[in-house]
């Protein structure tokens, strides 16, 4: 298994979804009834859920952006940090590693990530992600996990 923590992995991944004419190949391969049903479900929990000055954790090419007006992308990949810049030029995207991010105590009012938790814990294991669980925890006063289950499924933590 390629690890989720290379950059090769995401490189991969977003020229698979290139090539394919798909861009949310690049962050989860399914079929796409299935990917407008997720992201519907996960779009009216963060619709109901998340305001104020929001950083999207794990942002990809920074699909949920333009849901917020005060939003922050963090991602670990540059490819995606550039695709998600040049797709949402009027948008902040920085690239950084989920275990240091470069903001202050508590500078968001929500995080959010989606499908980072289970990524991380089947690839990386539990003390990778209970690292970047602890740095979420620090930059902003609530976090929300949503993951690609069940439509009804979310974590706050």
């Amino acid at each position: 298994m390629q690890r989720v923590d290379k950059q090769d992995f995401w490189k991969e991944r977003i020229n698979l979804s290139r090539k394919q004419g798909q861009e949310r190949y690049s962050v989860y391969l399914t079929r796409e009834d299935d990917w407008d049903r997720l992201n519907a479900d996960h779009k009216r929990i963060l619709g109901e859920l998340v305001s104020g000055n929001v950083l999207d954790a794990g942002c990809g090419y920074g699909r949920w952006s333009e849901l917020f007006g005060l939003y922050t992308g963090v991602d670990f990949s540059p490819d995606f940090i550039a695709r998600a810049k040049e797709l949402y030029p009027d948008k902040r995207f920085i690239q950084a590693d989920l275990k240091s991010l470069p903001f202050k105590d508590k500078e968001f009012d929500w995080t959010f990530c989606v499908s980072i938790k289970h990524m991380i814990v089947s690839n990386l294991g539990e003390k990778e992600w209970k690292k970047m669980e602890k740095e979420l925890k620090r930059v902003a006063k609530k976090v929300l996990i949503l993951e690609y289950t069940d439509s009804n499924e979310y974590e706050i933590i």
